[in-house]
């Protein structure tokens, strides 16, 4: 349970960093080779779209570890009160 709390904090601030374009993660954005051979040089709107890419991508992993974490936490709750 602590693993998927840490993971809904950890990717959805890592989401919001994305989003705001944060320079320190530029180097985790992913492009094809044909771009970074130096065939076309990288775009503003290129850019732009790939952090947007990986912040979506971030707030999607966080949402699936929030749903692990209401899965978790409401099978504690239930197994708990069968117990008893």
């Amino acid at each position: 349970m602590v693993i998927s709390v840490w993971g809904v904090v950890f990717l959805g601030l890592l989401g919001v960093f994305f989003y705001v374009q944060s320079v320190t993660l530029f180097p985790d954005l992913h492009f094809p080779e044909e771009d970074m051979a130096g065939a076309k040089p990288l775009s503003v709107p290129m850019i732009e779209s790939k952090y947007a890419e990986k912040a979506t991508q971030c707030w999607v992993a966080a949402g699936m570890y929030l749903v692990t974490l209401i899965a978790v936490f409401w099978q504690n709750k239930f197994n708990t009160a069968s117990v008893l």
